[in-house]
């Protein structure tokens, strides 16, 4: 090859597709570093939950091609030096980017959104001698049929390197890399901190299932949280408790409700936390203490984003949302402010338009959110630096959460975003791209937002797995996925069916396999609580499939009223602890799978969609962990 490529420099660029801020052409961020090197150390951690040794990735916002949500940050390669297509090389004689000669290199085995195995990135070399060696690419990345990425790189290594190999004599240069002209090595690939939890993984049946709940009228019955192996609590428990707390305490009390739990179970040292807490990334709801400490505090007026051109109570109805809230008497008059905020699932007292103020928890009386500003969802300004610091170790990680001692509280719910077209969950009855128009934000200011956002994300994520968390929205796998499930049910108004070869492809390639690829992430199965089918058949596709960090059980599904969500006999049952082998196919092409725990046997069916869990005759129920 006469062309030496080891001086293109190996830093890690951030470059973008589409236009910044256009709804219409949506900027996507990408890594790039040298075809030989890798960005498997992404500036600020942003592949921190999904880190790829590629040379060039793509920033996931979406859902990655292998089921995980593209919960920030996570990164997907756009092609190898190791993949099985070798690198294709073609050099161009003054036939593009305005007559200069340019030398592309196209790497492939990448995977996109859109493009699973079958992305490829093409690095577009042009000849320069006239720039620095330390010269970067261009920062846009071309995209063609959402499966080609076009790095160009101006750079003098793209030039013949000796007087007798003039451009002519490499017009007919091209080809694949093979034995007799081999790529350079592929980089070593990366760990990704992000994909696992930092704690030590448990198989015990009853440890591993989790219930994500609360309960409007006050504390959660502490007996049905032991017998989960997780608890996560919703920001809603006890609301009927904290909504008429002067001022509301909801922070104070769903620390109080995890400490009840922590003392009849602390859980098992060294193993997953126990009680898991929820926390907002971009809203900040001033019924929790930390945040309306700062929303009343002047000084850190450029934590929140405001409405725009507010001018006191006479822009109450110049937004979407009220800017004031609407009860109070002489002494204690409704208060209004100027950083935005909406009233979506905001405790109101009863008696204005419900579509203006729903009553989201009832104030017997006016809301006290704070001598200043009224209750609402108001918004985090992740734009501004010292914010930032605060959002990580005092928001998020604290004593109240993986600080608090004698026992950590782990984070759990961490709910919303932003993206270009403003704050999720606006209100009930704000439609969703009011937000912008509300605070006056231009196309420049939400890419801000957006970027700022993702990149205290990943921080955020880095920071709890050093203080050993790991949050419920880092648990980006749900399992196989292979099981059926009626219409009604996981908020679907269809049936789910998975047909006989989907589940075969799935189970073969995925999960039954010497080292499965799965098993690099961690998952939750969730159920829903009127399916019928989360016994045995939802048992066995979890016990068929999980690896070392998996759980069974309750996402968000509303808080529990008077009766408790269901636990099936099976999520208690002994089955000996770690399965011996990961799932096998019980005979060639026979589209069935098994599975051996110590103490049973675990079985599916492709074909009729079924699953079983025979035990063995010395099973009996879980006892050693049962809390009692």
């Amino acid at each position: 090859m006469p062309f030496d490529l080891s001086n293109v420099p190996t830093t890690i660029f951030t470059l973008h597709s589409g236009t910044r801020g256009d709804l219409t052409d949506p900027r996507l961020t990408y890594y790039a570093t040298s075809p030989c090197g890798s960005v498997g150390d992404a500036p600020d951690d942003m592949c921190f939950s999904g880190p790829t040794s590629d040379p060039a990735a793509q920033h996931y916002t979406g859902t990655t091609p292998d089921g995980r949500y593209g919960v920030a940050p996570i990164c997907s390669g756009l092609g190898s030096l190791g993949a099985s297509i070798q690198p294709t090389v073609i050099y161009s004689a003054g036939m593009s980017f305005g007559g200069s000669n340019t030398l592309n290199i196209t790497l492939h085995g990448g995977s996109t959104e859109f493009c699973n195995g079958n992305a490829r990135v093409t690095y577009a070399m042009i000849c320069d001698k006239n720039v620095h060696v330390n010269n970067a690419p261009e920062p846009r990345v071309n995209v063609v049929d959402n499966c080609s990425f076009i790095i160009s790189w101006r750079h003098p290594s793209a030039c013949a390197t000796t007087s007798t190999e003039s451009a002519a004599s490499l017009e007919n240069m091209r080809g694949q890399c093979d034995a007799s002209n081999p790529a350079p090595p592929a980089p070593s690939p990366v760990t990704c901190k992000g994909c696992l939890p930092p704690w030590i993984p448990t198989w015990d049946m009853m440890r591993s299932t989790v219930l994500y709940t609360c309960n409007y009228s006050g504390f959660h019955n502490v007996s049905e949280a032991v017998r989960y192996g997780i608890v996560s609590y919703d920001w809603s428990n006890a609301k009927a408790l904290w909504a008429n707390a002067q001022p509301m305490s909801a922070e104070e009390l769903i620390t109080k409700q995890a400490e009840m739990v922590l003392a009849r179970d602390p859980g098992i040292e060294g193993e997953q936390p126990r009680v898991w807490v929820y926390r907002n990334k971009i809203k900040g709801l001033n019924w929790f203490k930390s945040v309306r400490e700062k929303l009343d505090d002047p000084q850190y007026a450029g934590w929140f984003v405001k409405f725009k051109d507010y001018k006191g109570p006479q822009s109450n109805n110049s937004y979407h949302p009220p800017a004031c809230d609407w009860y109070g008497n002489a002494s204690h008059p409704p208060k209004c402010s100027g950083f935005y905020h909406d009233q979506g699932q905001t405790p109101n007292h009863p008696g204005a338009s419900r579509s203006v103020y729903p009553v989201d928890g009832e104030c017997d009386f006016q809301c006290n959110c704070g001598p200043i500003n009224p209750c609402g969802e108001y918004t985090f300004d992740h734009r501004n630096e010292s914010f930032s610091k605060w959002f990580i170790n005092g928001w998020m990680i604290n004593n109240e959460t993986l600080l608090h001692k004698p026992t950590a509280i782990n984070l759990g719910w961490l709910d919303d975003e932003i993206s270009l077209q403003g704050m999720s969950e606006g209100g009930k009855g704000v439609p969703y791209p009011t937000w912008v128009a509300d605070t006056g934000s231009t196309p420049e200011d939400m890419q801000d937002h957006v970027d700022a956002f993702r990149r205290n994300i990943a921080k955020l994520q880095k920071a709890t797995v050093e203080n050993g968390g790991f949050y419920w929205q880092m648990v980006t796998g749900r399992g196989p996925l292979i099981r059926a499930k009626p219409a009604g049910t996981y908020r679907m108004k269809t049936a789910y069916n998975v047909t006989a070869e989907q589940c075969i492809s799935i189970l073969r390639k995925q999960f039954c396999t010497d080292a499965p690829e799965a098993w690099q992430f961690a998952h939750m199965y969730e159920v829903w609580p009127t399916d019928p089918n989360i016994g045995e058949q939802a048992v066995a596709e979890f016990l068929l499939t999980r690896g070392d960090f998996a759980w069974i059980g309750y996402s968000w599904a509303g808080c529990e009223r008077e009766t408790q969500f269901p636990r099936p006999a099976e999520w208690d049952y002994d089955y000996g602890g770690k399965a011996l082998t990961p799932c096998v196919e019980s005979e060639a092409k026979s589209g069935v799978f098994i599975r051996e725990y110590p103490k049973a046997t675990v079985q599916w069916d492709c074909h009729s969609g079924r699953g079983s869990v025979k035990r063995h005759a010395n099973l009996w129920k879980t006892a050693s962990t049962t809390v009692q």
